[in-house]
């Protein structure tokens, strides 16, 4: 036992000593890129991972990084990998951000900056309309929204096939793709992916759409504390009734609080939590064909994700889809999801739709490399609708043209 313990110090020392030495030599300006350097020390160290954080080892299992200083940066990275999947650190507990997640919501709210400010006179109504919400946890009457708002013009951009095979194009235009995850042309293929149908049969009686919360605590700019109608759970509440009173569709909205079991904020454990409480539902009501799994984002402090739509201010919102892939380690089994092709039609879709009516309604949609429960249904969704510095008022505008975007999809391009 003994010797087996030394062994293990000697294989880890040694290792570190390898890294050491390789860290003195980037310093140095002198670091050897060539294949036997790389592939003497990937061994070495790999090696001691194996001995002494087996689980580390797995997360290094991957493609031969192209410099050095990329392979030390990786395995540096591989040594924390609760801190890999969960992409929680210095985030302030918004939204489901990583540091990359966050750069990139600052960069596009600095891409969509139009020269249509909103004057001071405009904000005084918005305020005005958040304390008129906050005195009616209803909010709005649904039967009294303009019938516009339910027959949307195309206004914006409409993309032929043709347009949208090319994978550069799509890319661009359509997609963040997170630096921890890779994917390929094939998967992202829009022809085969618009091609699924996902419409649904009208079922009236038995829930069908499901919408509810991962991060049930999630608050915004002017919510009041502890008031689930100001939360991201009183957004949820105005979403189901536009779905179900205006559309017809049966909806069960779960409300349990999934990052504050027991009574304390914790958000490590609640896609676990989510998805204990989404077998239990989908149990009970095996009838339910969508999944909604609504947030709000959390970016930069000046940073206010917000356009108009129908003349209102409306928090910009962003699809999130999660493809169960590192590209440290390749397909993550224990992520495993056997719709992720249905969880990217259905967002390239709603996609499409809001770039032909809402233009500047959508941010591009997140690709990350998790799963966030989108496994349970081929049409699951997560959607993070606007962030910390949005008002209530403007993060119940944006369930207006959402719910247009879902019924053209779930019923096939039907508006009313």
């Amino acid at each position: 036992m003994r010797k087996t313990q030394w062994l293990k110090k000697g294989i880890y020392g040694l290792a570190w000593s390898f890294i050491l030495f390789a860290g003195i030599r980037i310093l140095s300006g002198g670091i050897l890129e060539s294949t036997w350097w790389k592939s003497f020390t990937r061994s070495v160290t790999g090696a001691a991972f194996w001995v002494a954080a087996p689980a580390s080892a797995y997360i290094m299992e991957e493609e031969m990084p192209d410099t050095m200083a990329e392979f030390m940066i990786r395995m540096v990275r591989g040594t924390v990998p609760v801190w890999e999947y969960a992409g929680r650190w210095g985030t302030k507990n918004y939204g489901i951000q990583d540091p990359f997640y966050t750069e990139h919501a600052a960069i596009e709210r600095i891409e969509r900056e139009t020269e249509e400010k909103k004057d001071i006179l405009a904000l005084e109504e918005n305020q005005a309309d958040a304390s008129i919400i906050e005195q009616n946890p209803d909010i709005k009457d649904v039967q009294a929204l303009p019938s516009d708002i339910f027959t949307p013009a195309v206004v914006g951009s409409q993309y032929s096939i043709a347009k949208l095979s090319d994978y550069d194009f799509l890319v661009r235009n359509f997609y963040v793709i997170s630096e921890i995850t890779t994917i390929t042309s094939s998967e992202l293929n829009a022809k085969t992916l618009l091609e699924k149908d996902l419409t649904i049969k009208e079922n009236v009686g038995e829930p069908q759409i499901l919408i509810y919360h991962t991060h049930y605590s999630e608050n915004f700019v002017d919510s009041r504390e502890g008031v689930e109608e100001d939360s991201v759970v009183g957004v949820g509440s105005y979403l189901a009734s536009i779905l179900s009173e205006h559309y017809g569709y049966s909806v069960y909205h779960d409300k349990t609080p999934y990052d504050m079991m027991n009574g304390t904020l914790d958000r490590s454990k609640a896609y676990d939590y989510a998805s204990e409480g989404l077998e239990k539902i989908l149990d009970q009501y095996p009838s339910i064909e969508v999944i909604i799994d609504l947030h709000r984002d959390g970016v930069n402090e000046g940073v206010h994700l917000v356009t108009e739509v129908n003349g209102k201010p409306t928090a910009q919102i962003m699809f999130v889809n999660g493809i169960s892939r590192s590209t440290m380690q390749g397909d993550i089994p224990y992520l495993y999801n056997p719709y992720i092709q249905d969880n990217l039609a259905f967002s390239l879709m709603l996609q499409l739709k809001a770039k032909a009516y809402y233009p500047d309604f959508t941010r591009r949609i997140l690709i990350n490399a998790y799963r966030y429960n989108l496994h349970f249904r081929p049409r699951s969704i997560l959607v993070e609708t606007g962030a910390q510095t949005n008002t209530l008022e403007e993060a119940m505008n944006a369930m207006e043209p959402l719910a247009v975007m879902l019924h053209e999809i779930l019923s096939g391009g039907e508006h009313e």
